[in-house]
């Protein structure tokens, strides 16, 4: 038996598909201690794992009020401050726990940084695409908008690299590109098939072992005897751009006579009762059991985070995806690049997308049928990546090594 301790984010992109890695682990006969903020603790303990809270240094809400405005720079800027604590808090307590190997996730700065100070075996889970600038940058202006965010917070990113200087800059991750954070191998939660092509695969540092999906994980529950034997459309934008209210109002008003039956899931812990006259042809909860309804979904409405795209395409959903901001976009083109999804990319340009141009394409979704085909192509790309379990080997192997 392998002692395994996470160190994760608090988001629920994150937190999901390692939470099912660590489950698996779990399941296996390991020791699993995750390290995340105090919000996350039901979630870890649910799956057998013991829970260790971080200091206050980041939490979901900091990462929801940065992302809010797509602004990629302001999390950065956030994980960095971030860091120095966490690393702290790595350094003393990583001794005590002694484990076999350090599992992190891609954006922990604080992981790489703490396991290679302290000569531990260390593996990376990455739960989004490797970003190389100059290879998958979409046009000027994505990097006019990069630049335009990053140059205001220019000194106060530097000041804060500098304060993690006392930890030695050998131990810092000088490389480019940054993320996601290495370790003795990067688990890229996706297939070669779906992932953007990058001479960064050609050895065996990053290993695909395909989406970690596993209904049994989520907490979500909804009567699905509600459903009226209509098509099911799911609408969703995810933990943190539920805050559009106008992109939904928008879909509910120009859905509303439409020959399907739509769940819009309206966000975690918000009100739904914020929607005036929702059609009925339409179900408004806070949240729905994702995974259980894309099994049953006829087409999914969705922001294009890289969990929901991979969701989607493992049931085989074709999708018609509104990118709230570039990481996204970048998502979407991809599954539009491979006939799974039409994509609406208005607004990661402040041009919002209209009732009008959602109808358009939800029509068109239903009427092309090599949509459906192409997403049951990736999605078995996904499976046949091997998931949760292949995920949960390739800790054991290095745990072992």
């Amino acid at each position: 038996m392998a002692k395994i301790v996470l160190l994760s984010l608090p988001a629920f992109g994150h937190v999901n598909p390692e939470s099912t890695i660590m489950a698996e682990l779990v399941r296996r006969g390991h020791e699993v201690v995750a390290c995340n903020d105090a919000e996350f603790a039901s979630r870890f303990e649910a799956v057998g794992a013991t829970f260790l809270p971080y200091p206050k240094a980041i939490s979901l809400g900091d990462l929801t009020q940065a992302l809010a405005d797509g602004n990629l720079i302001a999390a950065y800027d956030l994980i960095l401050r971030a860091t120095e604590p966490l690393t702290d808090f790595c350094l003393a307590e990583l001794p005590r726990l002694a484990p076999d190997v350090v599992v992190y996730d891609a954006t922990c700065l604080w992981g790489e940084i703490a396991a290679r100070r302290l000569g531990l075996k260390a593996v990376s889970i990455s739960p989004f695409f490797v970003f190389e600038l100059f290879r998958h940058l979409i046009g000027p202006r994505e990097f006019l908008g990069h630049a335009w965010n990053f140059v205001p917070r220019l000194p106060a990113l530097a000041l804060d690299w500098l304060r993690l200087l006392r930890f030695g800059v050998r131990n810092l991750p000088l490389r480019s590109p940054m993320f996601p954070m290495r370790g003795e191998r990067t688990l890229l939660l996706t297939s070669r098939e779906l992932h953007p092509a990058s001479p960064l695969f050609k050895g065996p540092h990053f290993v695909f072992v395909g989406p970690s999906i596993d209904p049994t994980t989520r907490p979500d529950r909804f009567d699905f005897d509600r459903l009226d034997g209509r098509p099911v459309v799911y609408l969703s934008l995810g933990t943190v751009h539920f805050t559009n209210d106008r992109f939904f109002n928008e879909a509910m008003a120009a859905l509303a006579d439409f020959p399907a039956q739509f769940l819009l899931s309206a966000g975690r812990g918000t009100d739904v009762s914020r929607f005036a006259g929702v059609p009925g042809n339409f179900i408004v909860e806070e949240t729905f059991p994702q995974l259980g309804v894309l099994e049953r979904a006829s087409l999914f409405i969705t922001h294009g985070g890289l969990n929901s795209l991979h969701e989607g395409l493992w049931y085989g959903v074709p999708m018609v995806i509104v990118p709230q901001q570039f990481e996204q976009l970048r998502n979407a083109l991809t599954a539009g690049k491979g006939g799974a999804a039409i994509v609406l990319d208005g607004e990661c340009y402040g041009r919002p997308v209209s009732g009008t141009q959602l109808r358009a394409a939800v029509e068109a979704a239903f009427a092309d049928q090599t949509l459906r085909f192409r997403a049951r192509a990736l999605g078995q790309s996904l499976r046949d990546a091997g998931g949760f379990r292949a995920a949960a080997s390739e800790i054991e192997a290095v745990a072992a090594g």
